[in-house]
C-alpha cells in the first residue's frame, strides 16, 4: 500500500516563495492578473463548481431560469475560488472544452462579459452600482445616482444590463456594508 505522501504530491508552485502569500480575489480577475492555464492546472474542479458552471452557462444559452446564484459555503469554503473559475471560463471560451465536461453544449456562447465587485474595495466612490456601470462601459447611465449616492431602481438596472450576456460577480459584501453603514445620507445611511 502506498503512503499518503506517495499518493499526494504537492505541485511545485507550493514551494515557490513568491506564491506563498498569493490569495486571489475578484480584483485579480478584473485586472487580468490570473493566468487561465495555470489556474486550472493547479485547481480541482469539484462537483459544486461543476454545478455552478452548468447553472450559469445554462442561463447564458437561455436554458436556465436561475439568474442569481447565492454561494453559501462557510468561510474558507471556496466561494471566491468558484467565482474566479466561472469568471475565467465565461471570459475565455477557448478553455471551456478543457475544463467543462458538457462544453459542446455551450460552444455557441462566445466571450461573456465579466464584471466584478469585491466589498474589500469599500471606498468605491460611486458604490457597487457605480463600479458595475463603469466596468460595463456605461458609467454615465447611472450618473444621477452618484451625487448624492442613491440606489438605482429595478428599471434602471434592467436598462443598464440589457444586451449581450453578462456575468456579474459580487464578493465580500460585509466590509462594503460596514463602510456603507458609516456614510450618512439624509436621515439614514448608504446601507439602508
Amino acid at each position: 500500500m502506498k503512503t499518503l505522501f506517495e499518493l499526494c504530491k504537492p505541485r511545485q508552485s507550493v514551494f515557490e516563495e513568491t506564491k506563498r502569500e498569493d490569495v486571489l480575489n475578484l480584483s485579480d480577475l478584473i485586472e487580468g492578473n490570473i493566468e487561465c492555464v495555470s489556474f486550472f492546472e493547479e485547481n480541482y474542479i469539484t462537483d459544486g463548481m461543476k454545478t455552478l458552471l452548468d447553472t450559469a452557462f445554462n442561463r447564458f444559452i437561455k436554458q436556465g431560469q436561475t439568474g442569481v446564484v447565492k454561494l453559501t459555503q462557510a468561510m474558507g469554503g471556496g466561494k471566491t475560488h468558484n467565482m474566479l473559475a466561472l469568471g475565467l471560463l465565461a471570459a475565455n471560451p477557448e478553455f471551456r472544452s478543457k475544463v467543462m465536461t458538457d462544453s459542446k453544449k455551450y460552444k455557441a456562447i462566445g466571450k461573456v462579459r465579466v464584471v466584478a465587485f469585491s466589498g474589500r474595495e469599500s471606498d468605491a466612490p460611486f458604490g457597487i452600482w457605480g463600479s458595475i456601470s463603469e466596468q460595463i462601459g456605461k458609467r454615465e447611465a447611472f450618473s444621477q445616482y452618484y451625487s448624492p449616492l442613491s440606489a438605482p431602481g429595478e428599471t434602471a438596472w434592467i436598462n443598464l444590463l440589457s444586451g449581450d450576456p453578462l456575468l456579474i460577480l459580487i464578493d465580500e459584501l460585509p466590509p462594503y456594508l460596514e463602510n456603507a453603514k458609516s456614510k450618512t445620507i439624509g436621515n439614514s445611511d448608504l446601507c439602508a
